[in-house]
């Protein structure tokens, strides 16, 4: 069975400093600037800025220098329930880290340039909060994103499967000098895809009706946003089993991922729903490993040597998993 592979764990101290020790360092340096900034910030401070970029949300100096722990407190929140999650599968944890440990760290800088802009203002309803602002957040948060899944430590490096897969994985008979090649597609259904599309265009709508704003400019920003998601949401992935193993390409995720064959224990076909253990659709990580879920239903699942699991939407599942079992039991010890 797949549960007899033992996955590489992660132990409590990796995966506490892959999620959070990022964004502690960021919100303490944040807190730090913030106080120093102290005697040139109005009182009370701008926290919050509608879609045109004008102040409507307040409070006062000394809460704001503490922002930065909405960050900190996000991370943590967050990183301990993926950590509880994916500790038994390095892979997975990894990715958590990334997530808990860039969103996190966003968040805690996030401030700085809040309030950056309203140092020497005697009045924050003047200030304005300038978008180009979160292109250095973001770029921090991925920095942070890398750092913490460094610091979760890497797969072991000796993944490689001596043994075939197990009998009670579906194989076909298949000579020993047979070619085989295996392709197969899945795509998000169309109505799942409109739902994505449509939420940025709610908020925006809902947002801009707060404000009392000009909606146009925001409502066309909104349905161009929404028509790429869209798009993007449609895009297939692409599976490709062959003799050097199991691709995917999926434009979502960066294009091509590649697991070598000898690096596979056992693939099997499983049924995804929509509320799943991978907490939903899309490329996301829970206790069954790292999934690429594009859609409710069939999809192929592999086990590596390590333990870790990737399972990815297809049609034709089955078929898959036979084939890749089939091509990796060559030349492998059978027990």
């Amino acid at each position: 069975m797949t549960d007899s592979i033992q996955g590489q764990r992660v132990s409590w101290l990796r995966g506490l400093a892959g999620t959070v020790l990022i964004p502690v360092v960021a919100a303490a340096g944040s807190i730090g600037v913030l106080t120093a900034w102290t005697d040139d910030l109005p009182d009370p401070t701008a926290v919050h800025f509608g879609p045109g970029g004008a102040a409507d949300g307040f409070t006062s100096r000394a809460a704001a220098q503490w922002m930065p722990l909405l960050g900190l407190a996000f991370a943590v929140l967050l990183g301990g329930i993926l950590l509880l999650l994916t500790r038994r599968d390095v892979r997975a944890a990894r990715l958590g880290a990334a997530i808990a440990s860039g969103t996190g760290t966003a968040v805690a800088v996030l401030p700085v340039g809040i309030l950056a802009a309203q140092r020497g203002v005697s009045d924050a309803a003047d200030a304005s909060f300038a978008g180009w602002w979160l292109v250095p957040v973001v770029l921090v948060g991925i920095l942070a994103a890398i750092a913490g899944s460094a610091l979760v430590g890497r797969p072991d490096p000796a993944g490689v499967v001596t043994v075939a897969p197990p009998s009670d994985a579906a194989r076909l008979a298949l000579t020993d000098t047979e070619t085989v090649v295996w392709t197969g597609t899945a795509a998000m259904p169309r109505w799942l895809a409109m739902v994505f599309a449509f939420v940025p265009i709610v908020i925006v709508v809902s947002a801009v009706w707060m404000a009392s704003e000009d909606a146009a400019p925001m409502l066309l920003v909104a349905a161009v946003v929404g028509a790429l998601l869209m798009g993007l949401a449609l895009a297939p992935v692409h599976v490709v089993v062959d003799g050097r193993g199991l691709e995917t390409r999926y434009v979502l995720t960066g294009g091509r991922r590649r697991i070598p064959l000898d690096e596979i224990a056992r693939a099997d076909a499983v049924s995804i729903g929509l509320i799943n253990r991978y907490g939903g659709i899309g490329y996301r990580v829970g206790p069954d490993g790292v999934g690429l879920l594009v859609r409710p239903g069939a999809a192929l699942r592999v086990t590596r040597g390590d333990g870790s699991k990737f399972t990815v939407s297809v049609d034709g599942a089955d078929q898959a998993a036979a084939v890749l079992n089939s091509l990796a039991a060559r030349g492998r010890i059978v027990k």
